[in-house]
């Protein structure tokens, strides 16, 4: 049973062919994105891209008006887009004249429009929208509006690297629909992510102003040698429910009538979650897992030593919890993302529902690896649960509390997130 037991129960592919020709559905999006700044400079490009590449920004210049096609080699990183994508670009001159692009972003990152610039009247503009709309995979559009020469390169978070180089002299727009990184979703949308770096930390009990557990101690050492990507949020009922009716989860679980859609999905025992990460495995193409214990403090934390990831005291409509001041406090689970995200971009680490872990369970940390693996040795007809919940006084929130319950458990307090490890 519970200890403690308290409450009621993208980086992208090479462009060499012209631009191809845009479905209605790509098209109603392009004018969207495009259309969300109308301040924006380059408004003729804006509407030479919505004309499908037409329009007088968007030129091919003869051949031979420059003299150089050499490459350049970016070294420094531009932007960074959501999930973890890393962008570079150099240019280069008609005279041989390199350096490296700085950027001027007149578009949110969530739509995806860049506008990279290296001197005056220099500027090429980056589209990519960020989704699984067309054949599962992220697209790029590319338009250099200039006559440089230049590497754009794109980093996503698993490594895999996407290179566009324009010739000096060149205009004409490109556009991928590359297979170079896919979606790193499940169908309907999947799990949307947070890279958190590679690092070290003090894991158990560190915050003087709490009252710690045994279970907490001794405080080690941890390295988590590899970034990997984290949900945002706690899978939710829309995610949970697209595997059963696809037939990789077999449980259906109870809302409780509090809703289902964005509500985080609980009712779900660990073995239940083996059934979904096997799942969403197969679904992505990529590897994914419950979180170990040792990362998800380290993801809790945030680089934080406090109790929680803001500080020591709990405070005021942070979280949900017995006690959290949040209009959901001892009622329900709240939808997730209603309370702000850490400094890693991750939301309810702290309340809503409680998280299954890899691990088995271990009254203390003596012997518990410090490599950031699951700790598969102990009890494992019980497994480790983290981040308190909705129906928890918020002691039991803390980013060192620890809990445990048969692996075979189901409550309206317990849910899951889910890992990937990036692998080079």
């Amino acid at each position: 049973m519970f200890k403690l037991f308290v409450g009621a129960t993208i980086a992208f592919a090479m462009f060499t062919s012209p631009v191809a020709a845009q479905s209605p559905q790509e098209e109603v999006a392009d004018s969207a994105a495009l259309g969300a700044d109308e301040g924006s400079p380059l408004a003729s490009v804006r509407d030479a891209l919505r004309s499908g590449g037409s329009g007088p920004e968007l030129v091919v210049i003869p051949a031979g008006s420059s003299s150089t096609d050499g490459p350049c080699t970016p070294t420094s990183d531009v932007l960074q887009f959501d999930g973890g994508y890393r962008v570079r670009m150099c240019y280069i001159t008609g005279e041989g004249e390199t350096g490296q692009a700085q950027a001027g972003v007149w578009a949110s990152s969530q739509s995806g429009i860049l506008w990279f610039f290296s001197r005056e009247n220099a500027e090429v503009l980056v589209k990519v929208l960020d989704g699984c709309e067309y054949n599962g995979h992220r697209w790029v559009f590319v338009a250099p509006v200039t006559d440089l020469g230049f590497e754009l390169r794109v980093t996503g978070p698993d490594g895999d690297t996407w290179t566009h180089t324009n010739e000096a002299g060149t205009t004409a727009p490109t556009r991928s629909d590359t297979s170079a990184f896919r979606c790193s979703g499940a169908v309907g949308g999947g799990p949307e992510s947070a890279v958190i770096p590679a690092g070290s930390f003090q894991m158990g009990c560190v915050s003087d102003s709490v009252l710690c557990d045994d279970d907490e101690f001794p405080v080690h050492t941890v390295t988590i040698p590899a970034s990997l990507a984290v949900g945002k949020y706690e899978v939710t009922f829309s995610e949970w429910d697209a595997c059963v009716e696809s037939g990789g989860c077999r449980h259906v679980p109870d809302d409780w009538g509090w809703g289902r859609g964005n509500r985080p999905v609980m009712r779900v025992s660990w073995e239940d979650t083996q059934e979904y990460v096997a799942w969403l495995s197969e679904e992505t193409g990529y590897e994914y897992r419950l979180l170990s214990e040792s990362e998800w403090e380290y993801a809790a934390r945030a680089g934080s030593r406090t109790a929680y990831s803001w500080g020591d005291e709990i405070g005021d409509n942070r979280a949900n919890c017995g006690g959290c001041g949040s209009r959901w406090d001892f009622e329900r689970t709240a939808p997730v993302g209603s309370f702000a995200a850490n400094a890693f971009g991750l939301h309810d680490m702290h309340g809503n529902v409680y998280e299954w872990v890899e691990d088995c369970w271990n009254g203390s940390y003596v012997g518990a690896p410090s490599d950031g693996s699951a700790w598969l040795r102990g009890d494992c007809s019980r497994r480790v649960l983290r981040g308190g919940s909705w129906n928890f006084d918020p002691r039991y929130l803390r980013s060192a509390n620890r809990n445990w319950l048969r692996s075979g458990s189901r409550g309206n307090f317990i849910g899951f997130r889910v890992a990937r490890t990036f692998t080079p």
